[in-house]
């Protein structure tokens, strides 16, 4: 056994939760302690439709990093992210991405 191998520093386990918000098939991924001890990682990804859009990113990836503490009284990753795209859903311009992907416009 090579003495790089013998010995390494136990990584944080990611875990994934696929969920459906509003009809938008999703994933959150959770990192722990990613960067230090008690900060965590998340990530929001639209998995189906592909390019619908979403009120908290135009690309259909987010990442973003906060306290472990605040994640768990948010109810985790999955329950953050709902609360967060609620919340944001009545935007003006959500509404209005959202009517331009559903028109299937040809300019854009």
């Amino acid at each position: 056994m090579s003495k790089t191998s013998a010995k390494t520093k136990a990584q944080p386990r990611n875990s994934v939760e696929k969920f459906t918000w509003r009809g938008i098939e999703m994933s959150a991924t959770h990192s722990p302690n990613y960067i230090s001890a008690g900060w965590s990682h998340i990530e929001l990804r639209v998995v189906k439709p592909k390019g619908r859009p979403v009120p908290i990113t135009d690309t259909g990836y987010l990442s973003h990093f906060l306290d472990e503490a605040d994640l768990k009284a948010a109810g985790g990753p999955v329950a953050f992210f709902r609360a967060w795209l609620d919340r944001e859903a009545d935007s003006k311009a959500y509404r209005k991405a959202l009517a331009r992907w559903q028109q299937l416009d040809l300019f854009a």
